[in-house]
């Protein structure tokens, strides 16, 4: 194994430091410290026999808990170790927490290896540097269902656990939903060359996928769908059944996107056609190859009883009726058209890679922005359902951050949940331990100047809440005998 070493150079440097670095290469940068100082960070990386590119970050200043970061769905061959997230790696340094993480072995949908991956990572720090205090996991998107695997599975090593912008929901349900909002406008605009909803994964292919499957005809669907009242109305369905959120300036990083007043229509449904093409067709090749089949389903589905569920059916019930079409009519060709089933052992492997069990015994923390338009925010109605189900409510907390975007949360939402997180470790569970939007505001720095994004908020239900149990999901096919 190969090392590299990078050293942030601090006067007085603590001698401990040199003795874990042993014999292994420096090279110099200055960083500022909260007191003005100058902090002295260690960066060690290396790649392991398996593939499994990792990295460490290690402050003079070492407070003795590290910080296990989980990336998301990387869909190419590039696979480098990742131990940041998007914002606040540099504040969490200076306050003294080591930061960790890998490329996991494989990319793609790849939660059979991040686990295990991630493990290995805990046992090189460990043989580097000495056992932590305590771990916190916290991750990205999928890396966050990461996080949510690691410390139900490992919680003798993992202390708490923060999911961002997660698809806490599990993979099954996450995919379930995401294929109503593609058969809906498949089935209501059709094309003569519709794209592919299911059977994407073809014999022979690897594991790089793209975002989404087939663009030309998810692009070629969305703009016949756009180009008249009509489309729009029909793809305004599809959106609320999708449970898309309406912001405008929305997209991967739209931190500044609005939300868009229930009334105004026209806007909603301008902002439901730019987010509708990554938000609904998910990349779905790479999971069948992996899963051996189609794991998602919309047998046993009632469009109609899912719409009134939604809380949308007014709202598009008055698009319609402006567009000049009948939505009972609709809704009867949707409950009409053929079916898609599952294939039972492609969904036993979706559930065990990975939707969650609930079950937890450690501290979770799980953040949202209430406008992201990939991981959608109703996802962590469906973690509080799981949770409820599984015995862990106590042990969990939710956080919601007023924006749209994907992952965008600013570094101090990210310290302010770090530092919640850690305190809820310490004390043994949440109480006492305050997470409401005030208070998270405050550890966040909000002033009166510059006002926090901790909201008050909570998710419509989840339409497509599927559990950890076989059998547990609406129109699941049974398990394989």
């Amino acid at each position: 194994m190969k090392d590299r070493m990078m050293m942030k150079v601090r006067r007085n440097a603590a001698a401990w430091m040199l003795a874990c670095a042993g014999s292994l290469v420096f090279s110099g940068a200055v960083a500022a410290a909260p007191d003005g100082e100058t902090a002295t960070t260690i960066m060690v990386e290396g790649t392991t026999h398996q593939a499994n590119n990792w990295r460490i970050e290690m402050p003079a200043n070492w407070n003795g808990t590290l910080l296990l970061f989980s990336h998301g769905f990387v869909h190419g061959p590039d696979n480098p170790a990742r131990n940041r997230p998007h914002e606040g790696a540099e504040d969490l340094l200076a306050r003294g927490y080591a930061l960790a993480g890998t490329s996991y072995r494989a990319t793609g949908w790849s939660l059979e290896e991040a686990v295990p991956s991630q493990m290995e990572m805990l046992d090189l720090f460990e043989h580097r540097f000495g056992p932590a205090r305590r771990v916190l996991a916290y991750g990205e998107s999928m890396g966050g269902l990461v996080t949510l695997a690691l410390v139900e599975r490992h919680p003798e090593r993992i202390a708490g656990a923060m999911p961002l912008c997660a698809s806490v929901s599990g993979g099954v349900g996450m995919m379930n939903q995401a294929l109503d909002g593609a058969f809906v406008l498949a089935t209501l605009v059709p094309m003569d060359r519709p794209p592919a909803i299911v059977g994407i994964a073809r014999k022979g292919e690897g594991l790089v996928a793209q975002v989404p499957d087939e663009p030309e005809a998810v692009g070629a669907l969305v703009r016949a769908a756009s180009a008249t009242p009509q489309g729009r109305a029909r793809l305004a369905l599809a959106a609320a059944l999708a449970q898309l959120p309406a912001y405008a300036g929305n997209g991967p990083r739209g931190a500044a996107a609005t939300r868009i007043p229930q009334d105004d229509l026209a806007e909603r449904q301008d902002a439901w056609a730019t987010v509708f093409e990554r938000g609904v067709f998910f990349p779905r090749r790479d999971q069948e190859h992996r899963a051996g089949g189609n794991f998602s389903w919309n047998t046993g589905i009632d469009y109609a009883a899912q719409l009134a569920l939604s809380g949308q059916e007014d709202a598009i019930g008055q698009i319609y009726r402006e567009a000049g079409l009948d939505l009972a009519a609709d809704l009867a060709v949707l409950a009409q058209a053929p079916r898609i089933a599952a294939d039972p052992a492609a969904v036993a492997y979706m559930r065990a890679n990975y939707v969650p069990t609930g079950q937890f015994t450690r501290p979770v923390l799980s953040m949202h922005t209430t406008g992201d338009p990939f991981t959608m925010v109703t996802y962590q109605d469906s973690l509080a359902r799981l949770a409820r189900n599984g015995g862990g409510s106590r042990w969990l907390r939710q956080a919601y951050v007023e924006g749209g975007g994907h992952c965008t949360f600013s570094g101090a939402e990210i310290v302010a949940g770090i530092e919640a997180l850690d305190e809820a470790v310490q004390a043994g569970g949440w109480d006492g331990v305050a997470v409401d939007s005030a208070a998270m505001n405050r550890r966040a720095g909000s002033s009166p100047a510059t006002p926090g994004r901790f909201v008050a908020f909570t998710p419509d239900p989840f339409l497509r809440h599927c559990g950890r149990t076989p059998g547990s999901c609406p129109g699941e096919p049974a398990a394989d005998r």
